[in-house]
């Protein structure tokens, strides 16, 4: 029986409905809707999306923002055609990235990912699908491009892929971080692909907070003996990793976090050589910054 399950963490009941109005008009396939009210329980979206998954009676699964709206005709139908004519096919997404650095600080907006949806740049909530911008970036013209993470608004995937790497309900807490670890978890052992053929609008933009910090530096930790990874072998430069680092440890310092945790972290992960080339690469950034602003 195929068919797929939309699974909703849902905090926003009218903006839920709107969500499942676009789903019923355009999936082009049959489906069922599993919406977790979220409202009173307060739980982390690992949490939800893993009960929800285990009561999903169809073979794919879709996790899905509920602030999202889909606008193109038999998206389901396409994306279980894809699934099912790929073998090892993990996770498909709309946004994703071809990159994980070691010090990984998402999953890459820019000529490294591969995404095309409708966004709101530079957070915030937009009133309707007119406020929106349209992100794409497709260097090989392909209709599904193959990457590591995905963004979070929009995951489909197998059940059984799914069982074999579940939301890591003990170490992601909250709402961030749970999809890099999740795509990265099933990138493994199936190959993940970002959906460059369908038009999805998402009608909030990001949000950084302290949560997001502390869930960036738990995934670092986790997989740190697995990165960098890239997709075909791809070289990373030494200054990105340098420049992620150093844009961790402010950012660190913004959410209150203290000089010494910044610093240990950053060794933890890379060692105390790389330390030291990041001191001097800060000195070098400083001067420049400084520079400019005087010329």
């Amino acid at each position: 029986m195929k068919g797929i399950s939309i699974i909703v963490c849902s905090v926003k009941p009218e903006e839920c409905r709107k969500m499942l109005e676009s789903v019923r008009s355009t999936i082009g396939t049959d489906f069922e809707t599993l919406v977790f009210d979220n409202r009173t329980h307060n739980y982390g979206i690992c949490q939800v999306y893993n009960q929800s998954a285990e009561k999903a009676k169809f073979p794919y699964l879709c996790f899905v923002h509920e602030d999202v709206i889909m606008a193109t005709e038999n998206w389901g139908k396409v994306l279980i055609d894809f699934a099912e004519a790929t073998p090892d096919c993990g996770a498909i997404g709309f946004a994703g990235g071809t990159i994980v650095h070691k010090n990984f600080l998402g999953w890459v907006w820019g000529p490294s990912g591969r995404y095309r949806y409708y966004d709101r740049i530079g957070g915030g909530k937009a009133l309707s699908i007119d406020e929106l911008s349209y992100s794409y970036n497709n260097p090989n013209n392909e209709s599904f491009a193959k990457v590591i993470t995905l963004d979070g608004l929009f995951l489909f995937i197998s059940k059984d892929a799914w069982k074999e790497y579940p939301f890591d309900e003990d170490k992601i807490k909250g709402f961030h971080f749970y999809d890099a670890d999740f795509s990265l978890g099933i990138s493994q052992h199936r190959q993940n692909y970002a959906c460059l053929s369908c038009d999805i609008y998402h009608l909030s933009g990001g949000n950084a907070n302290i949560t997001y910090y502390e869930n960036m530096l738990g995934f670092q930790q986790k997989w740190k003996c697995r990165l960098p990874c890239t997709i075909d072998g791809a070289k990373i430069r030494m200054r990105e990793e340098l420049a992620n680092a150093y844009h961790i440890y402010l950012q660190g310092r913004r959410y209150g976090m203290s000089r010494r945790m910044c610093i240990r972290h950053i060794i933890q992960i890379n060692g105390i050589v790389f330390f030291f080339l990041l001191c001097l690469s800060a000195i070098f950034w400083e001067i420049k910054k400084r520079l400019y602003s005087i010329g």
